[in-house]
């Protein structure tokens, strides 16, 4: 008996120290309602946009920095290409005007359960995104570290819900120097530490099309195709024999460039290096643009990478001349479209111009046609149905002579007269003898044809004897 009162008091206070941890485990990362806390509506409330000149992401193996260069907003991660302003503004603007949802005194030993440790930490687990603004002396006025996505899924993302969470799709976000960990509805999915997503993508449009020559590694694989007109349908290769013609089917000439993406950017410094042994190309325009394109595919971590730049020059008519019988209303109007054209062309070309010298990472389908060899663009004609087959030879006979006759020796003769004549029979005259003449003599055949003689003049033939009467 007193074995199982023993026991029973052990267990009893085996359950008692269970639950006594599980409770103070509880109330670092509960502190039940009365740890809820909302002390203002904005994240962010003395957030000033103007005075932000930096963006910094960080996470443990990548960093991302969107600055403030001269007059412009950059990335600094590649090499200072232009950023995406627009994008960054509502980035801004959403951190401006974000209101918070709830907040949640937790622990700092429970961050890592709701991924909102800061990068950096070798022993923290659950680590966030640390994004920092600064402003014009690079003083930081705004830190925070984004964490996990409330969700429906449990896990990780789902811790909210043992704090009273709110609903699916909320994020966690802790601020610097600040002790609630606050829920916000924002998600801030552009928030990226990707340097590529940051860069602005305005690329060049290749338009109307006049002429491309692209010189490759060996002389043999170059090729140049144009067209005469703007209005022509096809281009025409330069140097192909009678029988060839350019394989639309292999390139698409009017549409190359036409509208080109990009994946990713490397500094200028890079393009000596990755167009060594590239392909190069001048293509022009019927609107006076002519780009100067390099082109080379690289092996990179296993994979091939496709690589172009490109240098932008134009030639811009800069007044138009108007026709001699032009009507003044008509001279206005058409000096009115010539300068808002005029307008439109030289903001394209500023526009262009920033792209060159940056080295391009695409996409192989976007200039492959650079890649093509000659012998590849190239189709044979085939002859049409409707031409007339020569006449088959006819052995031991020279075509236009006739079987049996010998061909004429001497000097040759005119081609009138070395057509066959008509075959004619002509009879010679013939002389017929006076009768009394005739009898007795043998008939001989005439002569050769003769000058016709006429015979002499003959006695009348005696009349015939009377009939005796009966």
């Amino acid at each position: 008996m007193k074995k199982i009162v023993i026991l029973l008091v052990l267990l009893a206070a085996i359950a008692g120290a269970a639950y006594y941890q599980s409770n103070q485990r509880n109330s670092r990362l509960n502190r039940a309602s009365s740890g809820a806390t909302k002390t203002r509506e904005l994240l962010l409330p003395d957030f000033d946009i103007n005075g932000i000149k930096k963006l910094r992401i960080k996470e443990d193996k990548q960093e991302t920095t969107v600055t403030v260069q001269g007059d412009q907003w950059v990335v600094a991660e590649r090499g200072g290409y232009p950023a995406n302003k627009e994008k960054l503004q509502t980035v801004l603007m959403s951190l401006k005007y974000e209101k918070i949802k709830a907040g949640r005194r937790i622990g700092k030993d429970s961050w890592g359960k709701i991924g909102v440790n800061s990068p950096g930490d070798a022993t923290a687990f659950g680590v966030g995104t640390l994004v920092e603004l600064l402003d014009e002396a690079g003083a930081v006025k705004h830190s925070f570290v984004l964490g996990g996505k409330v969700t429906s899924s449990g896990g990780q993302d789902n811790q909210m819900s043992m704090f009273g969470g709110g609903p699916q799709g909320n994020r966690f976000i802790r601020l610097k120097n600040e002790e609630p960990i606050y829920e916000v509805a924002n998600q801030f999915s552009d928030l990226e530490n990707k340097p590529e997503a940051w860069v602005l993508k305005d690329f060049i449009a290749v338009s109307k099309l006049k002429s491309i020559e692209v010189t490759a590694p060996k002389a043999e694989d170059s090729w140049k195709a144009s067209k005469k007109a703007e209005s022509d349908t096809d281009f025409v290769l330069e140097g192909t024999k009678p029988d060839e013609k350019l394989d639309d089917a292999k390139v698409t000439l009017s549409s190359f460039l036409s509208s080109p993406s990009f994946d990713d950017v490397l500094a200028k410094d890079k393009a000596a290096e990755i167009f060594k042994e590239g392909v190069k190309a001048v293509l022009t325009t019927f609107e006076g643009f002519t780009y100067t394109v390099q082109a080379a595919k690289k092996s990179v971590d296993g994979s091939d990478k496709w690589y172009m730049t490109v240098t932008t020059t134009a030639a811009i008519p800069q007044k138009r001349e108007a026709a001699k019988d032009e009507k003044p209303e008509d001279k206005k109007k058409k000096d009115e479209e010539f300068d808002a054209q005029k307008k439109t062309l030289e903001e394209k070309l500023a526009k262009e111009k920033s792209c060159d010298g940056w080295v391009y990472q695409v996409t192989e389908y976007t200039i492959n046609t650079l890649f093509k060899k000659r012998s590849e663009i190239i189709k044979k004609e085939e002859p049409k149905k409707d031409d007339a087959a020569p006449a088959p030879a006819i052995p031991g006979l020279t075509p236009g002579t006739i079987p049996g006759l010998k061909p004429t020796t001497g000097a040759a003769m005119p081609a009138e007269a070395a057509k066959p004549a008509p075959i004619t029979v002509t009879t010679p005259p013939i002389s017929v003898p006076p009768a009394n003449e005739i009898k007795d003599k043998p008939v001989t055949p005439p002569p050769a044809p003769k000058p016709e003689l006429k015979p002499a003049d003959a006695p009348a033939p005696a009349p015939a004897p009377a009939e005796p009467k009966k």
